[in-house]
Order: structure tokens, then C-alpha cells, then sequence
């Protein structure tokens, strides 16, 4: 998978491989957003084919009908005219008959951070059983987490590795893909109370082993051996790296904790991680369990919050039952330890959701990140936060701070597209959507933010198609009413209509939340309506209307003056 985020150069010129601006000696050269695209998908894979097949696949789906071949040639010929190249002498762009082009200038990779990066692959499971599994990941979700802690280093997210599970890439091929300086490799053997977890360090430019060592221990001290592995490991980094640079702050011992605690700790993390409702219903199993055996295990308890934040904020249960449960967890996590930074960050999320204090969450996640400067989901809410209170430049370098400690990772890639749409910079957004789907096809929310972009660029017919293939995929509240204001702004009302009746029906079952209805109701043009529908969601402290100012499908609703009033209510920045 190429590398498709952070900044490259090439010859004079420097390229955003997120936003796809293009600069010369610091002055950006103007470039449309298709052959952007395709610029950033030659430069990703330097060196290598790209064929024109996969160039048509990254600017069209099945469903578009166009010319491709006239397409795909107009994006060359700008590309090369910008970057004042020849086709019959290349010094950029190749063109390999029947076969596709080939980006041949070196291509220099910027460092993504300051400080140096690793990434922690999936560690193997030497048990040899497929329902061991779950402790191998668990070990490789929890070093992640103990190196995410150490501001000396930055690593990558899980999620952005989870692909590379079983991956026969080479390590250099994983580390500029990642964009890392370098890699952990493990593997974890369990048998009964005693635990072996082998780890080494492979650091880039050049390749070279940089640390190997085994750990022995009894399954009751294997957290405190991961915090000792990741202070290791970081101090090496550290060291390889940066010569000189500041030292590692003193490092906890931690208490021992049960074996069966242990263990089932590394369960739960193991399906939480899984993101399904199935994965977060068996977690919670795992943390009541761990609850009434251990009442004080900080780690556990953070966790159980989170996981009832998460079942809440997916709409897998109301909010108002689980939200209540997710902050007392977090609050008696912290009581045990303060420097939880998961507990923390669903701290902040219930000030925001559940008691509307913006303030308190901007402090609480702040805190998150202090504790653990590579959470990716602290960067990105707090990133959120600051787009709430009007701060957007702000916003828009922590989401794009998140996108680099996760590039590969579904939550990160989609939370940037919603963000870059929330801000107005539709064209941006349609690019990161796009990228979004071509790393996760079967995604529903990057299909949202393709068809609202589509729409506010005047592509009225992209975004029918892609709030088509939305609906295809789920037809939940969002789907049918971002589709059915589309149709009733373009005229097709009983369209509209048989879609606001299954909204209706949907809300039957408490799965039609007030502001999904407000958005249908816009389209329509039945103004006063959706009006109605923002009131009950603000009398519900319905989380989504922090949102309001950018929401998409409510715009209908701006030039009249009860949207203004609404804004200043719910106290977030007009934009």
C-alpha cells in the first residue's frame, strides 16, 4: 500500500500528498484536483508502474461514464505541463507504452514529525492456535499504547497496521509506506503463568538491527514488562536518532496484576479493537467480569468507559443510557490513576456530549495528549474541539497531525474528509474521501462526505451517485436523509418523500435521530419543519448539533435568523 500522506520533494518542486498541493520554491503551482490526484498517486508509488487502469480506478467508480482515455491523458499532459516536463526526455514522468507511467526523479520523503517514528507490526503468535490470537494482539495493542505514552518518539496507530497482519511486504517496503524510521517485530508464547514476548528493532536509512531481547515473566507482571519493552525500545529510538536530544522521563515500575485479570484485560482489548458491535458486546463481558474481580485495575476501567462511550456515540445503544456509566468509569479510572490518558479522552467526550461544557473537554483532552502525545484519537478530537470554538487553522494541523499517525487507519482517513467538509474545502475533502475508499472500499461515511463535496462543487449527478452507493451499503438515518435532501433540492419529491417515510420508520425503533429529519425537511424546503426538528434535538442535548454551522443539508437554513440564534445556544463558533 503507498504512501499516500505527509510532504515529498522532487527536483525543485514540493508535494502534499494529503491536500495534493503542489509547490515550487514556495509558491504553489495551480493543479485541479484529478490530476492532483494522480500526481500524488505516480509520486506514492515512485519507481514503480502505475497503469493506466489503476489511474482510471483512483479518478472514476464503475458508475461514472466518461472518456477515460481522454481523461487520463488531459491529467498527464497538465501534470507535465506544471512541472515543465517533456515526454519525449522525462526527468519525471514516463511513459511506459501499453503498459502505463512510471514517476523516475528521486523522491525525498520529509519527516512527518519532529521526533522519530516507529511502527509496531502485529506480533506473532507462537502458541500456534488461531484462538491464542487474541494475546498476541493484545500484547501488540498495549506496547503500542505504552509507546504512544513517551514523548521521545511518535508511533503510528494500530489501526494503520492491523492490514499488515501475515504481510509478506519487505521491511524497507513497510517502512515507506508507513512513513517511519523504523519497525518493532515480536512474537508472544503463553503457557500457563509464564509469558515469552520477543521484540526487535529494525531502524531505516540504512536498515540495520538496532535491539533484540526476550522477555521472560510470569503473566502477572506482563503489563509492567510491556511499559519496560517500550521505554527500551523508545531509548533506543531516541538514541539511533536523535544524538543529543532530550532524555526519556523516569519510568514506572507498575503493580503486578492477577494472572486471570491479565488475561482477560488482553481479551477485551483484542475485541474492542475490532470495532464491530459484536467485538464491543464482548468486551463489555470481559470488563464486568474484570470489574468485580479487580474494582481498582485503572487500565480496565478506562477501557470499559471508552467501550460504552463508543457503543453510545454508534448508536448501538441511547446515549443517555450508556453515557452516564462511560464518564463514572472514567472518573473512577482516574481516581486510581491520573495519567490514563484513554480515561482522559472519554473524559472530554461526556463534558462535550454529556454536559455541554466545552471548556472542560478542550482542558481534558489536552491532558490526553500530554500523557500520550501519539493517541490519534486524542489529536483528532481535540482537533474537533478547536474547529467548535472557531480555531480552524488550529484544527485543521491537529487533524492532519492525526491522518500522519494514522495513515492507513479507517477512523483517522474518514475523520479528516468530515473535517475537511465541515470547514468549507470541499475540494480537499472529495480528495481525502476518495483516498478514504481506495483504501477501504466497503466504508459507508467516506461515500457521505464524497456525495456532499460533489454537491457543493455543483456536481449535482456525482452526488446522487455517491449518496446512492451510500444508501446501498446501509439505509440507515444518514443515508436517507442526506439522499432524500439531495432529491428534494433536485426536484424529485415523492423520491424524497419514500425516504422520509422509512426515516419515519426507522424512528420506530429509536434509530431516526431529530437532526437526520431536519436535514430531509431542508430539502424539501419545508423550512419551518426541520426547524422543529433542531429544537427537539436541542431539547434532547443531542451531540450533533455542535456540528451545526458546517453540517451538511442544512444550509437551506442559514440566511434565516432562528439558525443564528440556534448556533449561539448550543455556544459554538458560527464559523
Amino acid at each position: 500500500m503507498p504512501t499516500t500522506s505527509g510532504r515529498v520533494a522532487f527536483g525543485a518542486f514540493e508535494l502534499d500528498l494529503e491536500s495534493g498541493t503542489l509547490q515550487k520554491s514556495g509558491r504553489v503551482r495551480k493543479l485541479r484536483p484529478q490530476p492532483a490526484r494522480v500526481l500524488c498517486l505516480l509520486v506514492s508509488q515512485a519507481g514503480r508502474t502505475v497503469s493506466r487502469d489503476e489511474i482510471r480506478r483512483l479518478l472514476w467508480d464503475d458508475s461514472t461514464f466518461v472518456n477515460y482515455d481522454t481523461g487520463v491523458d488531459y491529467c498527464v499532459h497538465r501534470i507535465r505541463s506544471v512541472l515543465g516536463d517533456d515526454a519525449r526526455a522525462p526527468r519525471y514522468v514516463e511513459t511506459l507504452p501499453r503498459r502505463g507511467y512510471r514517476f523516475i526523479a528521486p523522491v525525498r520523503h520529509e519527516r512527518s514529525f519532529a521526533e522519530p517514528t516507529v511502527a509496531v507490526l502485529p506480533f506473532a503468535n507462537l502458541n500456534g492456535d488461531p484462538d491464542r490470537d487474541y494475546f498476541a494482539d493484545g500484547v501488540t495493542d498495549a506496547l503500542i499504547t505504552e509507546l504512544a505514552r513517551i514523548p521521545a518518539v511518535r508511533v503510528i496507530s494500530r489501526q494503520s497496521v492491523l492490514h499488515l497482519k501475515g504481510s509478506r511486504l519487505k521491511l524497507d517496503e513497510i517502512a515507506r509506506d508507513l512513513g517511519v524510521n523504523g519497525v518493532v517485530e515480536g512474537a508472544v508464547l503463553h503457557e500457563g503463568r509464564r509469558v515469552r514476548v520477543s521484540a526487535q528493532l529494525i531502524l531505516m536509512d540504512p536498515e540495520r538491527h538496532a535491539w533484540a531481547q526476550s522477555y521472560d515473566c510470569d503473566l502477572s507482571d506482563l503489563l509492567a514488562t510491556q511499559r519496560e519493552a517500550a521505554r527500551t525500545i523508545a531509548g533506543r529510538v531516541a538514541a539511533a536518532l536523535r544524538p543529543g536530544g532530550a532524555e526519556l522521563p523516569p519510568g514506572e515500575s507498575g503493580k503486578p496484576v492477577a494472572p486471570g485479570i491479565t488475561e482477560t484485560y488482553l481479551k477485551a482489548r483484542a475485541d474492542f479493537d475490532k470495532m464491530t458491535a459484536e467485538g464491543i458486546g464482548n468486551a463489555l463481558r470481559h470488563f464486568r467480569e474484570m470489574n468485580l474481580k479487580a474494582p481498582d485495575f485503572a487500565p480496565g476501567l478506562a477501557l470499559h468507559a471508552a467501550c460504552l462511550f463508543m457503543l453510545g456515540y454508534w448508536g448501538h445503544a441511547p446515549s443517555s443510557e450508556v453515557y452516564p456509566g462511560a464518564k463514572h468509569l472514567a472518573l473512577q479510572a482516574l481516581a486510581v490513576d491520573d495519567g490514563l490518558a484513554t480515561a482522559h479522552l472519554v473524559l472530554a467526550w461526556m463534558d462535550l456530549l454529556l454536559d455541554w461544557d466545552l471548556d472542560a473537554a478542550l482542558r481534558e483532552a489536552r491532558r490526553a495528549i500530554e500523557l500520550s502525545p501519539s493517541d490519534t484519537d486524542a489529536h483528532a478530537f481535540h482537533s474537533t474541539l478547536l474547529c467548535f470554538v472557531g480555531d480552524r487553522s488550529e484544527a485543521m494541523r491537529e487533524v492532519q497531525y492525526a491522518l500522519r499517525l494514522g495513515p492507513t487507519s479507517l477512523l483517522a482517513n474518514q475523520y479528516a474528509a468530515w473535517m475537511f467538509l465541515h470547514v468549507g474545502q470541499h475540494a480537499r475533502a472529495e480528495a481525502q474521501a476518495r483516498r478514504t475508499i481506495e483504501l477501504f472500499p466497503d466504508s459507508l461515511q467516506p461515500f457521505f462526505v464524497l456525495g456532499w463535496s460533489a454537491w457543493y462543487q455543483g456536481r449535482a449527478e456525482d452526488a446522487v451517485a455517491a449518496l446512492e452507493k451510500a444508501l446501498g451499503h446501509s439505509r440507515e438515518a444518514l443515508s436517507l436523509s442526506y439522499l432524500g435532501h439531495v432529491y428534494g433540492r433536485l426536484g424529485r419529491t415523492d423520491e424524497a418523500r419514500r425516504l422520509l417515510r422509512e426515516l419515519e420508520e426507522l424512528r420506530t425503533r429509536g434509530q431516526g435521530p431529530p437532526t437526520a429529519f431536519a436535514v430531509l425537511h431542508a430539502g424539501l424546503g419545508e423550512i419551518d419543519a426541520a426547524f422543529e426538528w433542531l429544537e427537539a434535538a436541542y431539547r434532547l442535548r443531542d451531540g450533533t448539533l455542535f456540528w451545526l454551522p458546517g453540517a451538511p443539508g442544512l444550509d437551506p437554513l442559514h440566511p434565516d435568523a432562528r439558525f443564528a440564534a440556534l448556533v449561539r445556544r448550543v455556544g459554538v463558533s458560527p464559523g
